[in-house]
């Protein structure tokens, strides 16, 4: 996978029913379980493999809320959560979320120290921040 940087184990792999716009290295929440798609949306599956545990290098925005921007810096070990998307009523999977310190959003995940150099400044988008997956334990 193009965005895996420390892999869960092999059990932590599950296949789900997802929209056809997921493509691999997506983070999505599948209700409100955090995951990352291992490849593309399968059509002749009707869904795709999803990662559930490990360090993924994803897209975070430092902030507290995404409409408007409210800044606030991303350090290590900090709470990531689900925010915005798109939820399909029919497969239950939410695409196209945005990673952010939102507290009441569904929690994502953890900035994860061991893959990332630096925190993120306040009001800004690390394109490639290491997150681990909550329930990565």
């Amino acid at each position: 996978m193009k965005t895996q940087a420390l892999p869960g184990s092999l059990t932590s792999r599950r296949f789900a029913t997802c929209p056809t716009t997921v493509l691999a290295g997506d983070p999505v929440l599948i209700g409100k379980m955090p995951a990352v798609a291992l490849d593309n949306y399968q059509s002749n599956e009707g869904g795709t493999t999803f990662e559930m545990s490990g360090s993924y290098l994803l897209s975070v925005l430092a902030s507290s809320a995404i409409s408007p921007v409210v800044g606030v810096a991303v350090k290590f070990g900090d709470k990531l959560y689900a925010s915005g998307g798109t939820l399909d009523a029919t497969t239950n999977v939410t695409t196209g979320i945005t990673l952010t310190t939102a507290t009441a959003d569904p929690l994502f995940g953890y900035y994860d120290p061991q893959e990332n150099a630096a925190a993120i400044t306040s009001g800004t988008t690390n394109s490639s921040a290491a997150v681990k997956l909550a329930g990565s334990e």
